[in-house]
């Protein structure tokens, strides 16, 4: 067999499942796991269906089902994240080009976490198939034979019947796994309180250099209006990233000595189609002859599946917080 032969295949499945997840995306179902893990069940249709057509369905073809579809996902991951971090931002491109290059990018991002989510559910279940098979062979006490046809199209079946209770996920009137969430960074600092407090009344400007995890997702671009930090202060930030941009609004709804609460009033962000932002608090305590600050975040995570997606937006949400902490110490210390 050649290597184009051999490649075919995977080129068929992967090509169905991207367009497939392309069709979800254009759904009420795009932040499930929907779009994000029933992929894998597209590739693995297709390569038992090419197994079928070539007439190789012999004893353990699930197995050789499970490994060209752990095959094929991995190699929709590496190529679409290639595309992804060898593609320009949007302030690269020509002004001309900007609405077309928002586009494309807003595509190539989800097909790159489609690619990344669909990875992990398809080594496992290659894993587990291969495990299972092992373990049917040593209770056989030899090959699999007279029966194993029946074998194979059980684990078939387990395996989409797996693959469709997890893609179920954030599905309405389904399930879903923890969606709310917090993140906060604490930081001792060499000011007195009032003069923290003067640091928050002012946003963190977007130049203040972001961890390398948040260049990959929309980021603030300006500051449109900053009223400070007292009852009622307005704060509106825009950001701007692949997917397009959008200003996040927030107003300060509790006030106290030690505490200012920024509540969302509404978010046109990108990062809304992902996240729903709530608060963002800001507590300074006095403490020896400085004072210690705490910014946290509250937020409901929009994406499933929570096992990739929560620890995700946790990580972002912390950096995100950190930055603003970092940033409020730096200009309180200010001499």
């Amino acid at each position: 067999m050649t290597a184009i032969s051999r490649l075919f295949p995977h080129l068929i499945a992967g090509f169905l499942a991207l367009l497939y997840a392309q069709y979800i995306s254009a759904t009420m179902y795009v932040t499930t796991a929907v779009q994000f893990v029933s992929p894998a069940a597209v590739i693995l249709v297709a390569h038992l269906a090419w197994l079928a057509a070539t007439r190789r369905l012999q004893d353990g073809y699930s197995n050789v089902a499970f490994f060209r579809t752990a095959v094929t996902a991995a190699g929709l991951a590496a190529i679409i994240v290639l595309l992804a971090i060898i593609a320009p931002m949007p302030a690269e491109a020509a002004p001309g080009l900007a609405e077309v290059v928002y586009s494309i990018l807003g595509v190539i991002g989800c097909l790159m976490m489609v690619a990344i989510v669909v990875g992990v559910p398809a080594l496992i279940i290659y894993l587990a198939g291969f495990a299972i098979a092992k373990l049917y062979q040593r209770l056989r006490k030899g090959p699999p034979g007279g029966d194993s046809r029946l074998y194979d199209a059980g684990a078939v079946a387990v395996a989409l019947l797996a693959i469709g209770t997890a893609s179920l996920e954030g599905v309405p009137g389904a399930y879903s796994l923890a969606p709310a969430g917090q993140a906060s960074s604490t930081y001792a600092i060499s000011a007195p309180a009032a003069r923290v407090w003067q640091a928050v009344g002012t946003a963190t400007s977007p130049n203040f250099p972001l961890p390398a995890m948040l260049h990959s997702i929309p980021r603030p671009v300006a500051i449109v209006v900053d009223e400070g930090a007292a009852l009622g202060a307005r704060r509106v930030v825009r950001f701007s990233g692949r997917e397009g941009g959008g200003d996040l609004s927030l107003r300060v709804v509790q006030r106290s000595a030690e505490e200012a609460v920024f509540k969302v009033d509404s978010d046109a962000s990108p990062i809304a189609n992902w996240v729903r932002h709530k608060t963002l608090t800001f507590r300074v305590e006095p403490e020896g002859s400085g004072s210690r600050l705490t910014v946290s975040l509250a937020y409901d995570r929009l994406l499933a599946p929570a096992w990739f997606f929560g620890p995700y937006v946790r990580a972002a949400a912390f950096l995100a917080v950190d930055v603003l902490a970092r940033d409020t110490k730096h200009r309180a210390e200010l001499p």
